[in-house]
């Protein structure tokens, strides 16, 4: 629905009211530009720019604000706009800026936890516990305004992943097999360098493009 979700959209939903009691106690209407003023965070996710969200809405939003403009291939607003309009963090979804916020990061981990434990499902807690793996390897590198998430690439994030995962599917009693942390790890390590190592042969025989 355009403009701001308000109590007075009808007809009664539990999941979207309950969202909308939290989020806009103030009963705010209108579009982006008043969603926008004075807000500390904007996570978008909407229609590829540039020109979705303008500098102008940026510098109205609260100081150091965060910007995910997570549209591809172009997100709403250019990350150096969002940064100069006065944004403290700028993420995009995409791998040639700084910080991609991208679902890439954790689906080899997610479901290489899940089938090592032969998980029956994936559960909200398994997501979660998939997003505290990539902000504890973030932690541990160092955070920065334009380092909020380890690269794409980085080796160590799909073994952690897989290993928070597939220990949350344990104790939530949704594995078929039980292993520890550290097995978990050594798996999804060595399961990651083979397919690495395929990567690099079908590359050298010209099969797979090389990447860039």
């Amino acid at each position: 629905r355009p403009g701001i979700l308000g109590p007075e959209h009808a007809p009664y939903h539990p999941l979207r009211d309950g969202l909308v009691a939290r989020s806009n106690s103030e009963r705010r209407t209108g579009g982006l530009t008043e969603a926008l003023a004075g807000a500390d965070v904007l996570v978008a996710l909407s229609t590829p720019g540039p020109g979705i969200i303008t500098k102008e809405q940026v510098r109205s939003m609260a100081g150091e604000a965060i910007v995910f403009a997570c549209a591809n291939p172009v997100p709403e607003i250019w990350p150096w706009e969002a940064a100069d309009a006065g944004a403290a963090v700028v993420a995009t979804g995409r791998g040639d800026f700084p910080n991609q916020v991208n679902n890439a990061l954790i689906f080899p981990g997610v479901f290489r936890g899940a089938l090592d434990v032969q998980a029956r499902t994936i559960s909200q807690a398994m997501c979660i516990a998939a997003a505290d793996a990539l902000a504890g390897i973030a932690v541990e590198a160092g955070l920065r305004a334009d380092r909020i998430l380890p690269a794409i690439d980085d080796p160590a994030v799909a073994p952690a992943v897989a290993a928070g995962v597939g220990v949350t599917a344990i104790v939530e009693g949704l594995a078929r097999i039980q292993l520890s942390r550290d097995e978990l790890m050594e798996k999804a390590k060595k399961s990651c360098n083979r397919s690495a190592q395929i990567m690099t042969i079908l590359m050298r025989e010209k099969i797979l493009p090389e990447l860039t």
